[in-house]
């Protein structure tokens, strides 16, 4: 799940916002407490490090590392080294300003003195942060910008429509029972990926036996059992997909029936989603479906949205208010018991009207 979302006028870790507005400084970071009534030039700046931060793709389309997006009104301006210069013009030409940096704060100092710029500090280490709140004032934006991406765009949809395919393909061409051990899977899962020349959404989860009785656990040497459980996503274009399967291998008709169970709990809350207000709404559905179905009380939300990244909004907790129209979610009901566990998970999408799987 994602971090509880900070408030748009502070940095984290800021003590309470003075009713006079100012600056305090926590040690580190010079934080920037705007005063009710007073109408700031609000900038936003993005950074994308050595892995591909989510809102910089959101915001860019682009997957340049050590790079920066300013976003200031309707104007964009790419901060790029020299080493990706190339790469810079050729796929952002046109779309935006591309500027080439050798220190990257005192290029970007010019465009964004005194102004108010947003930033999501999750991508930011504490000393960028720090050196930028020297020329800037810096807000906090990561809950917004993530909180932005609920919505799918048709675009959006399309692209995690093609990695659950993908993964659905994976998952069916698996060679279960000629497989030895847990880490075997793992292995099929992971070369199959690579193959088609892309890259796992998450760390495969492949579980057997008693194993399936813990929701995150990681493969081991275990000999495969009568049950095999697999959680599984790759990632296309940057977005993912999450997909569980059980393998009842010695078909046991016990679990075979509890495994349909789960199945029809999943199609029934994803064929309601759209009369579905909030998170909150299907986490309630939830528990009075596993109940019904003889289910122990889950100890994981029914779900999550899925994007950019494997967990982002809305959330499907009992607490949450996020809205579901417009949303990609992975939809997983599920019971652990102390001998085994099953889950089974989809990826679907609710454009308000109609939610299907994907």
């Amino acid at each position: 799940m994602k971090k509880a979302e900070q408030p748009f006028n502070t940095f984290p870790y800021a003590r309470p916002t003075p009713k006079s507005g100012g600056i305090i400084g926590n040690g580190r970071i010079r934080i920037v407490f705007i005063p009710k009534g007073i109408s700031h030039i609000m900038a936003l700046l993005l950074f994308n490090g050595p892995t591909t931060d989510p809102n910089f793709f959101y915001h860019s389309h682009l997957d340049i590392d050590h790079s920066f997006l300013l976003i200031d009104g309707k104007k964009k301006t790419l901060f790029v080294s020299l080493m990706n210069e190339a790469i810079a013009r050729s796929r952002f030409s046109g779309r935006g300003k591309i500027v080439i940096y050798a220190d990257a704060m005192k290029t970007i100092a010019p465009f964004v003195r005194r102004k108010t710029v947003g930033i999501d500090a999750s991508a930011m280490s504490a000393s960028m942060a720090a050196s930028l709140g020297k020329i800037c004032h810096v807000q906090d934006r990561s809950g917004e910008l993530s909180s932005m991406r609920r919505a799918k765009r048709p675009d959006e949809v399309s692209d995690i429509r093609r990695a659950v395919r993908i993964t659905k393909e994976i998952l069916d061409s698996l060679d279960v029972k000629g497989a030895k051990y847990e880490s075997d899977l793992h292995k099929q899962l992971l070369m199959q990926t690579l193959e088609r020349g892309l890259e796992p959404a998450f760390e495969p989860i492949v579980s057997t036996d008693g194993n399936t009785s813990y929701p995150h656990y990681h493969s081991s040497k275990k000999k495969i059992g009568s049950l095999v459980m697999i959680d599984y996503g790759v990632r296309y274009n940057h977005y993912c997909s999450d997909l569980t399967r059980c393998f009842i291998l010695d078909q046991d008709r016990k679990k075979k029936e509890q495994y349909e169970r789960l199945q029809d709990i999943c199609f029934f809350i994803t064929d309601s989603l759209p009369d579905l207000k909030c998170g909150k709404d299907a986490a309630k559905l939830a528990l009075d479906l596993i109940a019904k179905a003889g289910f122990p009380k889950p100890i994981h939300s029914i779900g999550h949205g899925i994007g950019l990244e494997v967990h982002e909004y809305p959330r499907l907790g009992m607490k949450s208010e996020d809205p579901l129209a417009g949303a990609a979610m992975a939809i997983e009901p599920a019971f652990y018991l102390s001998r085994y566990g099953m889950r089974y998970e989809e990826t679907v999408y609710n454009d308000g009207r109609k939610a299907r799987v994907l």
